[in-house]
């Protein structure tokens, strides 16, 4: 099947902010078997680039495993930036444009750490983690409805 492009550009993604703890284990549990239960927070802002038209920006976090009570294993937290476009000869409308970047960017944002945070952990002794599948529909609800909340 011939690939189609999309009309969203990612034009540059890149961290601004990482964190890494090794947690050591008190007795010989396995980690890895812990991991599953790690408490996961991830949070992300859409904006557009006032000074550049036509560009937008997702500012995307993920905090792992750094509540009061860290399992062991790993404590990870990374912050990055997404800069997008769009296709100069796209026909969408800002609706359609603020739909493929809720939807899309958010989802190339989150995939883009995970990227990050499987490179990051490949080194570090329990080797590589894979940040789980995220529900997209639940995350970009709760979010729309803290902003709108926010807004009232």
């Amino acid at each position: 099947m011939k690939l189609i492009e999309s009309e969203l550009v990612l034009e540059d993604f890149f961290i601004v902010k990482s964190n890494y703890a090794f947690n050591e284990p008190e007795n010989n549990n396995n980690i890895k078997n812990l991991i599953k239960d790690y408490q996961i927070d991830i949070d992300f802002i859409v904006r557009d680039i006032e000074e550049e038209e036509d560009k937008y920006i997702i500012f995307i976090k993920v905090d792992i495993n750094n509540q009061d009570e860290k399992l062991p294993g790993y404590s990870l937290f990374a912050e990055g930036v997404a800069i997008f476009s769009f296709d100069p000869d796209s026909k969408l409308n800002e609706k359609e444009k603020s739909d493929f970047l809720w939807v899309s960017g958010v989802s190339i944002s989150i995939n883009s750490l995970r990227s990050f945070l499987s490179t990051f952990t490949s080194y570090f002794p329990l080797g590589k983690y894979n940040l789980p599948s995220v529900d997209l529909t639940t995350l970009l609800n709760t979010k729309r409805k803290a902003l709108n909340k926010k807004k009232s």
